[in-house]
């Protein structure tokens, strides 16, 4: 995990300084929508899409969408451990509390403080995750319980929808 988020990082913040005009810029480690929605293209990096911008890397905050068991799955990291056996999570304010189960800390050398805590999403069916993840295709703006940094979603359509074909 480690190595994936130094690299995605990384190339997310070289990719910044690239013009604002472009939407989706490639190369054949990484793609990227809108500047701020990096997606992997390494097989070993199960199909990782993450919204990187360097004041969310700085905070130790993370939101990101990876293949597990052949299906989508949705993380999220914070600098600290967390209590809450749930996390609210609000797409253009509105708001949903989905189950997160704890998946082990990670040394992070772009966060100054060390450490970040991971947790996946635990949706109760396959309909349920699915409306989650429409509702971040077709928003503005997600707000993370939590987490003091937004997530933007200009450009989440379109690489959600990519990223899920690394799943198959």
């Amino acid at each position: 995990m480690r190595l994936i988020i130094s690299a995605l990082t990384a190339c997310a913040l070289a990719i910044s300084a690239l013009p604002a005009f472009s939407e989706i810029v490639e190369n054949d480690a990484i793609k990227v929508f809108e500047g701020r929605w990096v997606q992997s293209k390494d097989p070993s990096q199960n199909g990782i899409l993450m919204y990187l911008t360097q004041e969310r890397s700085s905070a130790g905050e993370y939101f990101s969408i990876r293949c597990e068991e052949g299906k989508q799955s949705v993380r999220l990291a914070y600098p600290k451990r967390r209590s809450a056996k749930d996390i609210g999570l609000t797409v253009d304010g509105s708001e949903q509390r989905i189950p997160a189960k704890f998946t082990g800390k990670t040394k992070d050398p772009h966060f100054l403080k060390g450490n970040l805590f991971g947790y996946a999403l635990t949706f109760a069916t396959p309909d349920a995750q699915e409306a989650f993840l429409s509702d971040v295709r077709e928003g503005r703006m997600l707000t993370i319980e939590g987490q003091s940094l937004p997530v933007e979603l200009k450009g989440s359509g379109q690489a959600i929808v990519e990223q899920a074909s690394y799943c198959s």
